[in-house]
């Protein structure tokens, strides 16, 4: 009975470990020629009504390589998902700004944001740990 478990709890132990250095390597190669996805915060400099904000996320929508928009009215700001290659952040920032008289600027996180990567994960956690192992291997 000892023994099945201990088989199943290692089995799943590497399926997981596993998983996760299928999901690095396919996060870190080479990738197809295609859309390049990028995720940029518009942050308002004042508050905007539900409509207003409605209107931008149509607008934005419209634009060819636009792929999505999600407005956060309690905090002021706008994540929009587009392709890098037909879009700069910046132009949509003077777009925002110049069709809805907004004073919005674009969200540049800090050095130590930067370095935290992914803010999400307890950097002194197994997963972090394999995560920069298998990170290590698959990019040099």
């Amino acid at each position: 009975m000892i023994k099945k478990i201990i088989i199943g709890v290692a089995s799943i132990v590497l399926l997981l470990v596993a998983t996760l250095a299928i999901h690095i390597y396919m996060v870190t190669s080479e990738r197809p020629q295609g859309p390049n996805w990028a995720m940029s915060q518009i942050d308002f400099n004042e508050d905007i009504d539900s409509l207003k904000s409605e209107n931008i996320k149509i607008d934005l929508l419209k634009k060819e390589g636009m792929r999505d928009a999600r407005i956060n009215l309690s905090a002021d700001y706008m994540i929009v998902l587009y392709d890098r290659v037909k879009h700069n952040p910046h132009d949509l920032v003077k777009m925002v700004n110049n069709e809805y008289a907004l004073q919005s600027s674009l969200f540049q996180p800090s050095e130590e944001q930067l370095a935290a990567s992914c803010p999400a994960i307890n950097k002194s956690s197994l997963t972090y740990k394999l995560g920069s192992y298998f990170e290590k291997i698959f990019t040099n």
